[in-house]
């Protein structure tokens, strides 16, 4: 059970053998946000097997100053939307989470007493279930 998958080949294939290009993009955040003082990331989600999964997106400004090359992080994260019933940290994003703002969290962030879910995988033999969440609560 897994609740990541590298690269096989950077941008074409994963680990499990299956293709970007045969992932749904489902979401895609249009900010770039600046890290590190090198570079920015972005970051989709996509479906995959029934499961939801973030890719980050990196830019740097290449050396000649005048456009960006692009790339992507070094994995995918299994995730799930979740909607926040107080305002608490959030878990992923460390920042104030407000009482009913959604955000995509990793599976093992998930925590009811401060989470209603939102968008959950389908559960599977192949992939870990939502920390904390049993499917029969989504019904």
């Amino acid at each position: 059970m897994t609740d990541i998958l590298g690269w096989k080949a950077e941008g074409v294939q994963f680990q499990d053998g299956s293709y970007l290009s045969d992932w749904e993009e489902i979401y895609t955040d249009d900010k770039w946000h600046w890290q590190y003082d090198t570079h920015e990331l972005s970051f989709s989600i996509y479906k995959h097997e029934g499961q939801f999964w973030k890719l980050y997106k990196a830019r740097f400004v290449k050396p000649n100053g005048e456009e960006y090359s692009y790339g992507y992080g070094g994995q995918a994260c299994r995730m799930v939307e979740v909607q926040y019933k107080k305002t608490v940290r959030s878990p992923h994003s460390k920042m104030l989470a407000k009482a009913g703002s959604s955000e995509w969290i990793r599976t093992y962030e998930f925590n009811p007493q401060f989470m209603t879910p939102l968008t959950v995988g389908k559960n599977s033999d192949k992939y870990s279930p939502v920390k904390g969440l049993l499917l029969a609560d989504m019904a």
